[in-house]
């Protein structure tokens, strides 16, 4: 009986002690935002990528608004305003054709964004021109120029979870 006892004491001791290192455990980051509500400009385009800009918008808007940690709203009432400008879209083949070596049969696509973030209030700044990078992978057999409009959605999604991620991110 004794032993039992003593066995029901260690027990409850270990999950004590278990239980009582996750009393400090915090979901997210330790930090808060230095602003609580934002404006995202429409995106501006740059690139060669045409009609990406509303894609990116949507993208960036969606992203932040699934955090729950701000609050999108319009220009005049925003603690912080994210300006962005798409550029530099680039190809690059990832894999050859297996009956021609001369022909691309995946192309991997990168398109970058410079942002800038700042307090419309202050004018503090709180990051600027910061270049934030993207890329997906896309078979080129229907052709380069189908496949790469209908992969435009998901690389603006990337690029926009990115620059959430960086908006988000304590600095």
């Amino acid at each position: 009986m004794n032993v039992v006892r003593s066995g029901i004491r260690l027990a409850l001791i270990v999950v004590a002690a278990v239980l009582s290192g996750c009393a400090g455990y915090q979901l997210g980051t330790s930090s808060a935002l230095p602003f609580r509500s934002i404006y995202v400009a429409p995106p501006l385009n740059a690139s060669l990528a045409p009609q990406t800009s509303a894609l990116l918008g949507a993208a960036i808007r969606r992203d932040l608004d699934r955090s729950g940690e701000v609050l999108l709203t319009d220009e005049e009432a925003a603690d912080a305003i994210l300006k962005v400008t798409l550029q530099d879209l680039q190809r690059e083949v990832s894999a050859d054709r297996q009956d021609d070596a001369g022909l691309a049969r995946k192309w991997r696509v990168t398109i970058s964004a410079e942002c800038t973030l700042k307090d419309p209030r202050t004018g503090k700044v709180y990051f600027e021109n910061r270049i934030i990078p993207a890329f997906d992978e896309i078979y080129a057999d229907s052709g380069l120029v189908t496949a790469e409009y209908q992969n435009m959605p998901v690389l603006m999604s990337r690029l926009g979870s990115a620059i959430s991620r960086d908006i988000l991110s304590v600095w």
